[in-house]
């Protein structure tokens, strides 16, 4: 079953006022879009930079995929060739994800091109990526107690390649016609995506990815500049939560697709908050550095570092903001945690 089947989306979803709550404040943030991205391009591009390499180590730590931040940083860099399979994964998706923010308005919805994308992803292990998957296989839970419960049964192998290809065609009419509203198109494609689980593997990190891919066709900028991946990794439970429940009966096309809407409309919202708070500040506090810093610093509840502060005030360059820290040292409001690569700073 669809999203898009007989009309389920104008049958069974009730549009209630939480969600055009979060529909309206996104709009409004995507109203002002333009004017953020007037803003000094230093920033933006700061912005980008720190967002990509975010949403990267995000995507693929949600998936256990991790490696050391140096090696993360030599990797986004291009400075380094991988060196394992973590490694090889995290620069296939960084590739993936540079080719998305480059050429979004060229990448059609469609089976043949999310098997590219899927093959590029796996691009260091030839003969693993852009295959539909072969055998049939389950979305298990392991507990504490070593019991496993199985939350849900994706869509059968045999039934994949039809299942895709109605998937995207739906899509694209209904996009079309923007009945109803894109950004609840766009939840419910990435939805059903997860429900088919088209691959063996990767089908979280192309979900994401298809998730930018969707917002930018539709003018929706903002993860360009926040890593959306972030705010899921930070709300992994909830992300995973979400996706159980509206996935419950999903085949009869039974599903309620209420909770994951709702927590995917929030995750843009508060990616354009946070956006808004890097960027629409910048131009009335020219000059109000140092104040900026003092106030981020007293914000933080647990020992922080240096490019913390640089994330949050991406125009304020690290000289500043270790003068600031230095003075609220002496001052005896923040104090030092360890040394080197690793020191962080917490409020007295």
């Amino acid at each position: 079953m669809s999203s898009f089947n007989n009309s389920f989306l104008h049958n069974h979803l009730v549009i209630n006022s939480n969600l055009l709550r979060l529909i309206s404040d996104i709009s409004i943030y995507k109203g002002k879009q333009s004017l953020y991205e007037q803003q000094s391009p230093q920033v933006l591009r700061k912005l980008q930079e720190v967002a990509t390499i975010q949403s990267t180590e995000s995507s693929n730590r949600i998936e256990g995929i991790v490696i050391r931040n140096q090696r993360l940083k030599e990797i986004m860099a291009e400075k380094t060739t991988p060196q394992n399979r973590s490694e090889n994964e995290v620069a296939a998706y960084r590739s993936v994800l540079s080719l998305i923010h480059s050429s979004a308005s060229d990448i059609m919805i469609r089976p043949s091109v999310i098997r590219q994308l899927h093959q590029m992803l796996y691009s260091f292990s030839p003969g693993e990526g852009g295959k539909w998957k072969f055998n049939d296989h389950e979305i298990t839970e392991k507990h504490p107690d070593g019991t496993v419960h199985v939350r849900f049964k994706p869509t059968p192998a045999i039934l994949t390649d039809e299942a895709m290809n109605n998937l995207c065609k739906n899509f694209s009419l209904a996009m079309e016609e923007k009945n109803p509203h894109e950004l609840i198109i766009i939840a419910a494609f990435i939805l059903d995506f997860l429900c088919i689980h088209p691959f063996r593997d990767g089908n979280g990190r192309m979900a994401r990815l298809l998730t930018l891919l969707c917002l930018y066709q539709a003018g929706y900028n903002v993860g360009r500049f926040i890593s959306l991946e972030k705010i899921i990794e930070e709300t992994k439970d909830s992300y995973y939560d979400t996706l159980y429940k509206s996935s419950i009966g999903w085949h009869e096309g039974q599903h309620n697709i209420l909770p994951w809407l709702e927590y995917f409309l929030g995750t843009i919202l508060k990616a354009y908050r946070e956006f808004e708070s890097r960027v629409g500040v910048i131009a009335s506090t020219r000059g109000q550095k140092t104040e900026r810093v003092r106030e981020m610093v007293m914000s933080f509840i647990v020992p922080f570092q240096v490019r913390e502060i640089e994330e949050r005030c991406p125009d304020i360059k690290r000289p500043t903001i270790n003068a600031v820290l230095k003075a609220m040292s002496d001052e005896g409001i923040i104090e030092r945690v360890g040394f080197g690569p690793g020191t962080r700073w917490k409020v007295k």
